[in-house]
């Protein structure tokens, strides 16, 4: 972790397209997923409980002793996320990798319980007027259960849901991409644009003092974005992708969004944030002035060529700048949000990931690698660097693939600002030269689908590599071995369906002869269901993408075109065989697409 500022005058940032990242490779036994965020919540009694998904772990930790008082065991794979606090001093641990829901008990850290709930969950919260959990789920389900882990209610919503929050006494519920809340009503918030950005990918969703609901989340750029920009074209500042210089809004930006619900509707205020990076996890100050937020996309660069020795410079690649704080101020005739310049704790300390302060103000911040807390007693946020730690268990999962990945180039920008958690933004970009191009996502297993990208002109990972990562983005040229050790962990990233068998069994059956007899597997064959060629489409040469876990992914076509999948199904058949089909026929093979 680093120092940062924002700087009033002399923003001159030069992105160097020469340099070599030959740092050594390091790959963990067992490789990380990509940062999920949020993983951190802090009981009232001074516990503060930590998924761990990298190691498949609860810490509990008291606070006031500086202690782990337990590193709960989960099953591997388990991928513990987001913790609901319950009642009789449990925890209720979403299992991502599982499918399930287990109830830990505080005190003695034993798992009481493990509940099968759906394929792919996401966010829980305890009704405390009832003693009941809501669980959202990846694929569309909002599932009701009873402290005990009784089912009382399933709901289908829409997919991709993330966070449930209680608003006024009624249960809503966030969706990841598209960064809206959905009440079960049938109600839907949505964020407005801010100017030419659109709000995407909501990192995390929750209930203020003051009873309104805030967003962290990120906005993006809708205007034309050059591939390459023609330097006297750009300005000072201007970064990669024609933005994102150190004192520019880049293309993807975070943000905060405070709700405010009243008679006549929702009031929605947004505050974009200058110079900001991946970041993935926010925790309002006791006082209500500051929020602490988790950045572990920042780059571990020599912060001191930016801001000079007095922030601190970093001694370790390893390690990237992580809790800032934030506050809003009138810039220029418009709300904006940036970064103080507050001492942070030193660079070494580790890569944050989730925060959360105590009853108190202390702010506890959960390292992802090394595995560790961070405890600030400060009376404010980050007036002391005297950061104490706390280890926590697991062996380490420092991994350079997972570093590339997360880490931000000089534009700002990293791999997972587009793709975060390893899939995809719901974006559909307008690059100057070569018109709309939607965000396809990776964690649909990429290993031999090539050539990539929309147009089939990435030859290779090697060749984005250099290209996207070096040269659109900013970043470094990366050595062939860590180019290799890039590959094998996005090759890595393969999510399962999120269909939990509950639909039409005859229906998906017929969806699936329809599917064939309409010619789809023409193009869309194999175990990926497509990705390995180009095809002509509409006089357009075009790569046929997967169809992996393709209902979480709208909207669809390389153009974004189609906003729901009956839609795209409808597309593609007029597109290919100049028909229209029946909706019978879409609803059908729609049915089939969502169970893949």
């Amino acid at each position: 972790m680093a120092a940062t500022a924002l700087l009033a005058t002399g923003c001159q940032d030069t992105i160097d397209l020469d340099p070599l990242d030959d740092s050594p490779v390091v790959e963990s036994r067992v490789r990380p997923a990509p940062i999920i965020g949020g993983t951190l919540v802090v009981t009232s009694d001074g516990l503060a409980v930590a998924a761990d998904p990298d190691r498949d772990l609860l810490h509990i930790v008291d606070i006031d002793a500086r202690d782990e008082l337990h590193a709960v065991a989960l099953e591997p794979g388990d991928q513990p996320g987001r913790v609901a606090l319950g009642s009789d001093g449990r925890a209720h641990v979403v299992l991502r990798g599982a499918g399930a829901l287990a109830t830990v008990e505080l005190t003695s850290g034993e798992v009481l319980a493990r509940h099968p709930v759906c394929p792919e969950p996401r966010g829980v919260a305890f009704d405390s007027g009832d003693a009941s959990l809501y669980v959202a789920c990846a694929g569309g389900d909002l599932v009701h259960l009873s402290e005990a882990g009784d089912e009382l209610k399933r709901v289908t919503l829409e997919p991709d849901l993330r966070d449930v929050i209680f608003v006024n006494g009624e249960v809503m519920v966030s969706r990841f991409r598209s960064a809206e809340l959905l009440g079960l009503d049938g109600s839907r918030i949505s964020i407005p644009n801010q100017g030419p950005f659109e709000a995407h990918v909501a990192w995390r969703t929750w209930v203020n003092a003051s009873g309104d609901i805030e967003i962290l989340h990120q906005m993006h750029d809708t205007q034309d974005v050059p591939i390459d920009p023609d330097p006297d074209d750009t300005r000072p500042g201007d970064g990669a992708y024609g933005g994102g210089g150190f004192c520019e809004t880049g293309i993807v930006n975070a943000a905060v969004s405070t709700i405010t619900t009243t008679d006549d509707g929702p009031v929605v205020n947004t505050v974009m944030m200058l110079d900001s990076q991946l970041t993935v996890d926010a925790s309002p100050h006791p006082d209500g002035d500051l929020l602490a937020m988790a950045v572990p996309g920042a780059a571990p660069r020599d912060v001191a060529d930016f801001f000079g020795d007095d922030f601190g410079r970093s001694s370790d690649e390893s390690f990237m700048v992580s809790p800032k704080t934030y506050r809003v101020e009138f810039r220029g005739g418009s709300d904006c949000g940036f970064f103080e310049d507050n001492p942070e704790p030193e660079p070494e300390q580790g890569q944050v990931v989730a925060v959360a302060h105590d009853s108190s103000g202390a702010l506890i911040m959960q390292s992802r690698e090394p595995a560790r807390l961070l405890i600030l007693d400060a009376p404010q946020p980050f007036e002391t660097r005297d950061a104490q730690i706390v280890e926590l268990a697991g062996e380490a999962r420092l991994d350079t693939g997972h570093e590339i990945f997360h880490r931000s180039t000089e534009s700002n920008l990293s791999c997972a600002s587009c793709h975060p958690e390893g899939g995809d933004d719901g974006h559909t970009w307008r690059f100057t030269e070569i018109g709309k191009r939607r965000t396809q996502p990776l964690d649909v297993g990429l290993e031999d689908t090539a050539p990539f990208h929309w147009d089939g002109d990435m030859d290779d990972l090697d060749m984005i590599m250099g290209e996207i990562l070096a040269h659109r983005m900013g970043g470094k040229r990366q050595s062939e071995p860590r180019r290799d050790s890039f590959e094998r962990w996005v090759f890595a990233q393969q999510r399962p369906p999120a269909d939990d068998g509950r639909n039409d069994a005859l229906l998906v059956s017929r969806g699936e002869a329809l599917f064939a007899s309409y010619d789809c597997t023409r193009c869309h064959y194999g175990a990926a269901l497509g990705g390995t060629t180009t095809e002509l489409i509409r006089g357009e040469q075009k790569q046929v993408p997967t169809l992996r876990r393709v209902a979480l992914h709208p909207p669809y076509m390389h153009d974004g075109r189609s906003p729901t999948l009956e839609h795209a199904v409808q597309d593609m058949i007029e597109s290919t065989r100049q028909t229209t089909a029946p909706q019978d026929d879409v609803d059908a093979i729609t049915a089939y697409l969502r169970t893949l």
